[in-house]
Order: structure tokens, then C-alpha cells, then sequence
């Protein structure tokens, strides 16, 4: 939720325009449980559709014990490369 936020320029303070609390918006984020209605109103809000929200949440769920999952280790890769200089 926060990078869909963040993609759309809103801040923490903007979803109060959407209905959501500062406080309930931070617990979203921090990955505290919702309700199916509070994520409607979040997609809503974002202009998102829940299954791009909920899209691949399963992936490496069904992988063996023990193991990373490819697409787990592509993202970890492209995040610790460092930042090219300007």
C-alpha cells in the first residue's frame, strides 16, 4: 500500500481525505491486519483494483522448506545493487 501511495504522490495525511484515520492509514501500511471493506475503501482510494493488491501475495508459499524462491532472489538482487551516480 505504501509504495502504491507513494506512486500516486498522496502522503499519510492525504488519505484522510479518502476517510482513513492517520493512525489507521500507519496500521495498513505496517501490514496490520485489515478487513475485505477496509481494502475496498484503500483500492478505491489508490484507484486500484484488490487483485493487483493481492497479485502473487502466495508466491513462495508452496516452494520447499528452507528455499528462497526465484523471484524472492531477483528482487533481493536488484535491491542491494547500489545506485548509479548522477
Amino acid at each position: 500500500m505504501r509504495e502504491l501511495r507513494h506512486q500516486r504522490e498522496l502522503s499519510q495525511e492525504d488519505m484522510i481525505l479518502f476517510g482513513f484515520s492517520g493512525k489507521h492509514w500507519q496500521q495498513l501500511e505496517s501490514g496490520r491486519p485489515i478487513t475485505v471493506t477496509t481494502l475496498l475503501r484503500a483500492c478505491e482510494a489508490l484507484n486500484v483494483t484488490m487483485a493487483d493488491v493481492v497479485r502473487d501475495l502466495d508466491k513462495g508459499v508452496y516452494e520447499k522448506p528452507g528455499t528462497i524462491p526465484p523471484t524472492t532472489l531477483r528482487k533481493l538482487s536488484v535491491k542491494s545493487r547500489p545506485k548509479p551516480r548522477a
